[in-house]
């Protein structure tokens, strides 16, 4: 004997189907508005263009620094400890048979680090004046790679955390936690006087943009989503145990 059909079930897969999309949508058009700020931002930046909101941001932040030792570990938070955490990420992806999601991972990993070392050296923008010799990093400024590095990596576990079966209180709080690390990552950096606002902000924009890339990459039916391929691989199986014992003779 068949189940009756659920009223209403077409018309809600296709809400579904229709929410998806419009979310898929918006990752990419906010990747690719993202990484076009962050290209025109560069490109005034190399061209030594004065960005106004420079000079006041940066004097409030130096005004913090009479903490420097909790500044400098807000922002050592943002080295090594994040990239154990990224390759840590990427081994228990592959561990858990996500390994195309685990080869985008370390492929964005990759990129987002060598791409800003390689960036300052092309735009060449000195730090600011007064910056410690002690500060850890590269001669040159533009972007901050912390910040974009923590807002990478934190940015994906904050992603895959989202879109789990958890709470929603525990879901908001973690990506709360996450929001408020990079930001006082950023102001750590400024506080140090080892970056320029517009170098966060650089180091913001592509941050979002290859998080935004991430989450339109590994979108359910993706090429990176492996997870929607195991869960069919395991429904027949259930579905066809569930028929059986539906259709079976009662014994009673």
């Amino acid at each position: 004997m068949t189940e009756p059909a659920t009223p209403g079930s077409d018309g809600a897969g296709a809400v579904d189907r229709s929410s998806d999309g419009g979310a898929n949508a918006r990752s990419l058009a906010i990747a690719l508005l993202s990484l076009v700020a962050f290209v025109l931002l560069t490109v005034a930046v190399a061209g030594r263009i004065a960005m106004p909101f420079d000079p006041p941001i940066l004097a409030f932040a130096r005004t913090l620094d009479g903490l420097p030792d909790i500044w400098r570990g807000l922002s050592e938070s943002a080295n090594i400890p994040l990239v154990v955490i990224g390759l840590g990420m990427v081994v228990w992806l592959v561990a858990t048979h996500r390994r195309r999601e685990a080869f985008l991972v370390l492929i964005m990993l990759a990129a987002v680090t060598l791409g800003s070392e390689g960036i300052k050296e092309l735009v060449a923008r000195p730090r600011p004046s007064g910056t410690d010799p002690g500060v850890p990093g590269v001669v040159y400024s533009y972007p901050s790679g912390h910040v974009l590095e923590a807002l990478t990596i934190l940015g994906i576990i904050t992603i895959r955390g989202w879109r789990s079966s958890r709470p929603l209180a525990g879901r908001v709080a973690f990506t709360a936690v996450v929001i408020i690390w990079v930001v006082l990552v950023g102001l750590a950096r400024m506080a140090l006087n080892a970056h320029y606002p517009s170098d966060i902000l650089g180091g913001a924009l592509g941050g979002i943009g290859a998080l935004s890339l991430y989450a339109w990459l590994t979108r359910p039916g993706a090429w990176a989503d492996q997870s929607s391929a195991h869960s069919r691989e395991g429904k027949p199986a259930h579905h066809e145990s569930s028929v059986s014992r539906r259709s079976s003779p009662s014994t009673g």
